[in-house]
């Protein structure tokens, strides 16, 4: 069995930016100290919820050198550097490795769709040797719902089997219980399994996950790492649905666009709301129905 290198509650953190989409850093760096403040291990920087797709090679680079400058430490971080093209996703996990962060979370390439396992298996080995970093520690990300692409086991064993000291987890969100399961079965006493939902963090902790890296952190950080504290303890079930069902309430809405009329919300910024194109900004009636639910 291996150390876990990525435990407990981690933060796929919003990104706030201005209204020209420029990434304010300034409220990016006091969110993550916010999140880390409740409990969080980690934060996931330039992941889903980060739109990091929509950014540019350039702005994703000056966003985490403006984290680490602000005073977050790199070893909690885990950045997202995954790209279509390959080139570009050496290029940011390169960057990220020049700013001590160990840990990224790497995309498959997703414009082509219903490629062969041995396809995604060669995207990934040709990236981890064009960066040839012995530190670097990949975190493979499975969100087929957006990618159009599988990271079965098959693809994490024959990356296991190539770079056993670099494939370091999985992050799985494509919201298949049973395939997360599977997952936690067949190489959770090796690498870190990371639910991509704290709606299964329980379930996935007993299957033998390390921890969860979730998007609702960004609201409910507090609650969902009191669930991690107490997974053990006679009551963790009873919280377990007090934390889904603020979960699924933010699930009833464009989840980016509620997430960061929330945090809008709760800090008093209404920079927070704005989103980049293809998202469109949470509307007024919407957000207020949302944040009554969440308020009760």
């Amino acid at each position: 069995m291996s150390e876990h290198l990525t435990r407990g509650v981690n933060c796929a953190t919003l990104t706030p930016m201005d209204e020209r989409g420029a990434a304010c850093i300034d409220l990016l760096v006091v969110h993550c100290r916010w999140l880390i403040d409740a409990g969080c291990e980690g934060i996931v920087l330039l992941g889903t919820t980060g739109e990091a797709n929509s950014f540019t090679v350039a702005e994703r680079k000056a966003i985490l050198d403006g984290t680490i400058e602000g005073g977050i430490p790199p070893q909690q971080l885990i950045v997202g550097t995954g790209c279509t093209a390959i080139g570009d996703t050496v290029e940011l996990t390169k960057h990220a490795r020049s700013r001590g962060v160990t840990r990224c979370l790497i995309l498959p390439p997703f414009y082509y769709k219903n490629v062969s396992d041995a396809g995604v298996v060669a995207a990934y080995a040709r990236a981890i040797d064009a960066v040839a970093d012995p530190a670097l520690r990949v975190y493979l990300y499975q969100i087929p719902q957006l990618t159009g692409v599988s990271l079965g086991p098959a693809v994490v064993a024959a990356l296991r089997r190539a770079y056993p000291g670099t494939v370091a987890g999985i992050k799985d969100s494509s919201g298949d219980v049973a395939a997360i399961t599977e997952l936690c079965a067949r190489f959770g006493a090796e690498i870190d399994v990371l639910a991509g939902s704290e709606r299964y963090l329980l379930a996935a902790l007993r299957a033998g996950a390390s921890g969860c890296v979730t998007a609702t952190a960004n609201a409910n950080a507090a609650q969902i790492c009191t669930l991690y504290r107490k997974r053990d303890d006679a009551d963790a079930d009873a919280l377990q649905a007090a934390v889904s069902v603020v979960r699924a309430a933010f699930e009833g809405y464009p989840m980016i666009a509620a997430l960061k009329a929330f945090t809008a919300r709760r800090t008093g910024d209404e920079r927070w709301r704005n989103v980049l194109p293809p998202l469109v900004p949470l509307d007024g009636a919407k957000a207020a129905e949302l944040l009554a639910s969440v308020s009760q």
